[in-house]
């Protein structure tokens, strides 16, 4: 199965997706969102908006797949 320019970009924006997610939770950034002063829920909200976002590039991209 060929690979077009659609299929290209899906896996552009899932890989800078990922590395969104790594960066908010794998690196010094996590120290800032996870202090006292923060609210609690701030971990659960940024994992919410992966989420979202993640949900929207599939559905943005699944009706090509007809």
């Amino acid at each position: 199965m060929a690979t077009g320019p659609d299929n290209e970009q899906q896996k552009e924006q899932t890989l800078l997706l990922f590395l969104l997610a790594l960066f908010l939770f794998a690196s010094p950034f996590t120290l800032w969102w996870a202090t006292a002063d923060n609210l609690w829920f701030l971990p659960y909200l940024l994992w919410l908006l992966i989420i979202i976002a993640g949900a929207w590039l599939e559905l943005r991209h699944s009706r090509h797949d007809l």
